[in-house]
């Protein structure tokens, strides 16, 4: 929850103004001391101040509780990954507050009573304070300091909120755009057309299919510069041509199964050439076996798209910096609220991938 601590500071003293003042008002006239008293008299002063200070205690301690509520929600959350509907939030934080209201009334009433007019904490629990006019007061009074902790703190949170949607969408953006210039560099480019003018020598049906391909690839990137995310059944057919490729460089290296129930989610929402960064990683990191092939595997589990494939260690492996898994796990987290998942084991590695419905 963003507190805009300097406006509730604000509310809180104007609104302990106009508590004590009225307060003391209906205190002097009820008996009926009115008549006798100005604003500068010592008892009435110091009802003034008694009824200030309640008030201005009641306002803090909801807006305080209010925020340990919000992170203890938040922490809840997390463990569940359910997050509370606004509704049941809005519940708890009213309940909260109520309770939080009439408890600490009565606690810095005492309390003061003790400081102002050395009136016993015993005593005070045992006459006329609990009666139950004064009860449904201060509930009166608590409702008014909740909605208004409430509605000032919503408003703060709608702000942040704001500011945090523009913040991610720039991060994303970028994210996005360079990642796709990777796709467009002229080292991608230059290696592939140099396997297709290869081809053309040797077969050129092949050569024809996989121009094809490759076109197929720079378009998809291409229509796909502004968008975030993709469905899987894009995402799905854009990698079976880069396979393809990657196939006829390397000489069917590599075995790409696609589990039947992957079918099943092609509407469902991933990060665009999520898959594409993933194949790379394949490629970068295994040997090309001199018999067989690189089995990889696209399933879904646990609303999860999973990747997985067989380890083949390179004799010196490369260095990896892993940035390209960190920021895909960030653009997950950007848009779907959920990072990926490794599993680095000792003969297959695999990255599940948060699957969000449209």
């Amino acid at each position: 929850m963003k507190i805009n601590w300097y406006r509730h500071s604000v509310l809180a003293i104007n609104f302990g103004v106009m508590s004590s003042l009225s307060t003391s008002y209906y205190f002097f006239n009820k008996t009926k001391h009115l008549s006798h008293a100005s604003y500068t008299d010592y008892l009435f002063s110091k009802n003034a101040w008694l009824s200030f200070l309640i008030t201005v205690c009641i306002y803090g301690a909801n807006v305080g509780a209010s925020i340990l509520l919000d992170l203890l929600l938040n922490k809840i959350n997390r463990k569940r990954k359910i997050p509370f509907s606004r509704m049941v939030r809005n519940i708890l934080f009213f309940t909260n507050g109520l309770f939080v209201s009439i408890v600490s009334y009565y606690f810095f009433l005492s309390l003061f009573l003790w400081f102002f007019f050395q009136v016993p904490f015993q005593s005070f629990y045992t006459t006329e304070h609990l009666h139950l006019s004064d009860f449904l007061g201060v509930i009166l009074v608590s409702f008014f300091i909740i909605m208004i902790v409430f509605v000032f703190s919503y408003n703060d949170q709608l702000r942040a909120l704001e500011l945090k949607n523009k913040e991610m969408e720039i991060a994303l953006q970028k994210s996005q755009i360079a990642h796709m210039k990777e796709q467009l560099s002229p080292h991608f480019l230059f290696n592939n057309l140099n396997v297709l003018i290869s081809t053309i020598q040797e077969d050129p049906i092949k050569a024809e299919q996989f121009a094809r391909s490759f076109s197929k690839i720079y378009r998809y990137v291409l229509e796909r510069l502004d968008n975030s995310s993709c469905s899987v059944g894009e995402e799905v057919a854009f990698i079976k041509d880069y396979i393809y490729l990657l196939n006829v460089r390397y000489d069917q290296a590599i075995d790409f199964l696609i589990d039947d129930e992957v079918t099943n989610w092609g509407e469902v929402q991933i990060p665009t050439l999520s898959l594409q960064l993933l194949i790379e990683n394949v490629v970068k990191h295994n040997a090309i076996p001199s018999e067989g092939k690189i089995t990889v595997t696209l399933k879904v589990e646990k609303e999860h798209l999973v990747m997985e494939n067989q380890k083949y260690s390179k004799p010196k492996q490369e260095y990896s910096t892993g940035v390209g898994l960190s920021n895909l796990s960030r653009r997950c987290q950007l848009l779907f609220k959920r990072e990926i998942e490794i599993k680095d084991l000792i003969a297959s590695f695999s990255v599940s991938i948060p699957l969000q419905k449209k």
